[in-house]
């Protein structure tokens, strides 16, 4: 049975593949769902996904991405069984220490779009920057840099279009976000489907492999 994050991996990996014209192995989709639904340690669950990424070949930025998913799956699948104190335990430091380097913004926005659902809330740019992101003193925050390019140009991404998006990104090539920066803007792009802003990506992206699937996971959520 598949997890929610396993539907996520799934629209990921259709969409990578899709940009190399390949065929999304079935059996990648499966043992991913495997290593979802496992009771395994979680950092055994990051080592089996490590090592499935490498199996099957994946880039590393796509094997980041899967991480997300990976963790994300945690706090809303895993954590439930573990229980609260399992964050204060000694397993949990160590977990710390080995997710304090990895991954993308995709973990942040997932978790984001989850407390949107929960709460029965449209999401939008902005209620995610100044209700989620970063609160009022938080400024000098490592996700103010992070989202600089963002915040700066927030007006025109709400009122913008696809040409907007993509002139935004070309023009913040140096934002930490990188490849990250073009999916981020589309994907609160609310006038156009999801087929228009794929084509963009493939047409005219940095990375389109990455990014095509980075969209694919937030369209899919």
């Amino acid at each position: 049975m598949s997890t929610p994050s396993g539907s996520m991996s799934a629209a990921l990996l259709n969409a990578f593949y899709a940009t190399k014209k390949e065929e999304t192995p079935s059996s990648l989709i499966d043992r991913l769902n495997e290593v979802f639904t496992s009771r395994d340690t979680f950092i055994k669950k990051i080592k089996t996904l490590d090592t499935l990424s490498g199996d099957f070949k994946l880039p590393d930025d796509i094997g980041e991405l899967l991480f997300d998913l990976l963790l994300y799956n945690f706090f809303s699948e895993d954590s439930q069984r573990l229980g609260e104190s399992f964050f204060e335990s000694k397993e949990w430091e160590q977990i710390e220490d080995v997710i304090i380097d990895r991954g993308t913004e995709l973990m942040n926005i997932l978790l984001y779009l989850q407390e949107c659902k929960d709460s029965e809330i449209k999401f939008s740019i902005d209620d995610y920057l100044d209700e989620y992101l970063i609160s009022e003193d938080d400024f000098d925050s490592e996700e103010h840099e992070v989202y600089e390019a963002v915040i700066k140009n927030r007006d025109s991404i709400v009122l913008g279009d696809l040409q907007t998006m993509l002139e935004i990104s070309k023009a913040n090539t140096s934002s930490p976000l990188g490849d990250q920066l073009l999916p981020v803007l589309l994907f609160f792009e609310s006038k156009n489907s999801i087929q228009k802003k794929q084509d963009l990506i493939l047409k005219e992206g940095s990375n389109p492999a990455f990014q095509s699937a980075f969209l694919a996971v937030l369209s899919s959520f």
